[in-house]
């Protein structure tokens, strides 16, 4: 699932903007928020039942600065643990509340439904790779296939990724109902033991950064 934003690639990003985390719903997060860090200023901003949460955009751009890229995936991942959360892109930036406001105005309808697809939901990651290296690929990865193919059956969602590594198989992510949580965990412990050629790493939970997405729009191509 989409979500258009303004797209601000080829305008100069303001020294003091907005950049945009992430959203919310106000039925799990009706309170102020309270940052990690006060000094980064992260805060909402409201519209009906949506929230934007939003901090002081660094002069140099959403991605250049350290400390904004570890705010992000810190309060993001907050956002995530009161509640459901649509994860913004970097680089997502508004001059003002007003522009926020005008955003959530717009792409209302889609942000509810992006809300109501992760609705009690989150996100697993699984890097499969070779335990021992002259087991052979192919096998591997049928192995490898099978486990994703199990692993789909109990979860929301999934889908697969490119990998990297000289050794790994596949990457997945996994979209899992909260309640279900311990049992897709130990699932994945099991065919761990059960396939001893394979290392299986699991990470999590983390928003749903591969299930539901903002993206600026298409731009028309000139003519």
């Amino acid at each position: 699932m989409s979500i258009a934003v303004s797209d601000t690639t080829d305008l100069p990003l303001p020294s003091r903007g907005l950049s945009l985390l992430g959203v919310v719903s106000l039925d799990a997060e009706p309170g102020d928020w309270e940052p990690a860090d006060p000094r980064l200023g992260v805060r909402l901003v409201r519209f009906e039942d949506l929230a934007a949460l939003v901090c002081p955009a660094p002069p140099t751009g959403a991605d250049a600065d350290p400390l904004h890229v570890t705010a992000r995936h810190w309060e993001v991942h907050r956002a995530l643990l009161k509640g459901d959360v649509v994860p913004a892109p970097a680089g997502v930036v508004f001059r003002l509340d007003e522009e926020v406001v005008a955003f959530l105005t717009v792409a209302y309808a889609s942000l509810r439904a992006a809300l109501a697809r992760v609705r009690g939901r989150w996100e697993f990651r699984l890097h499969v790779k070779l335990a021992d290296p002259a087991f052979a690929h192919p096998k591997a990865l049928d192995l490898a296939t099978h486990i994703y193919a199990e692993l789909r059956r109990i979860s929301a969602a999934a889908l697969t990724y490119a990998h990297e590594g000289e050794h790994r198989v596949l990457s997945a992510a996994f979209l899992v109902d909260r309640a279900t949580s311990d049992a897709f965990r130990d699932r994945v412990e099991t065919l761990m033991r059960l396939n001893p050629a394979l290392e299986l790493d699991l990470t999590g939970p983390w928003p749903p950064y591969d299930f539901v997405a903002m993206q600026p729009p298409a731009r028309p191509e000139a003519t």
